[in-house]
């Protein structure tokens, strides 16, 4: 199972979320005090070995900014949490995870018209997630789910879904890092005989 860490600011943050497995790193190119620095991610793109890829998170932002972003640092994919359509997705010339909050038909339907590497399934009420919502999305590609703080409900949601891989956002202390991987690797290996039946 594939772990994203959200939020990667440093060198150190990097080599931290490496070291317990991470697959993905997240950074946060929102408009605000947090926001990462383009040049400062592609000197920690560059040192990144093979299997591990950057991703930055966006929301909302103008097609030219996201663009530009992407090209000075280095970032493999970009994240799309806001109501980004699939010409915007699709004009970024770079693999795409799509989030989506709500589960109706509707939701699915607009799921279905994004050529998107994943999809993030983040739940407005964390641990809600409707297994036959996810049933459904497997259809259209990877599905990651976002880690709750409940790690009783992370493994709950992991249960349901057998998801491609987990999103993992604001942890920073090392010893929460690696409780709530260890609970993604547990659940996973509860689980690993279970498999989402495609409706």
């Amino acid at each position: 199972m594939n772990i994203k860490i959200c939020g990667i600011a440093t060198a150190r943050d990097a080599d931290a979320a490496l070291s317990e497995g991470a697959s993905l790193l997240g950074f946060m190119f929102l408009r605000g005090p947090r926001r990462a620095d383009p040049r400062q991610v592609r000197e920690i793109v560059k040192a990144l070995p093979a299997e591990a890829s950057a991703v930055g998170v966006f929301r909302n932002q103008p097609l030219d900014e996201v663009r530009s972003i992407v090209g000075e640092s280095g970032i493999a994919a970009v994240q799309l949490n806001g109501s980004e359509n699939p010409e915007y997705a699709a004009a970024l010339g770079v693999r795409v995870i799509k989030s989506f909050s709500t589960f109706t038909k509707r939701s699915l339907e607009e799921l279905a018209r994004f050529d998107s590497f994943a999809y993030l399934a983040d739940p407005a009420g964390r641990g809600a997630l409707d297994p036959d919502w996810a049933s459904c999305a497997k259809k259209f590609g990877r599905v990651m789910i976002s880690a709750p703080a409940d790690l009783g409900v992370l493994h709950e949601m992991i249960h349901k879904v057998r998801p491609w891989g987990v999103d993992i956002t604001g942890v920073k202390e090392a010893e929460r890092l690696r409780a709530v991987v260890a609970a993604v690797r547990a659940a996973e290996h509860d689980t690993e005989k279970i498999r989402v039946t495609i409706r």
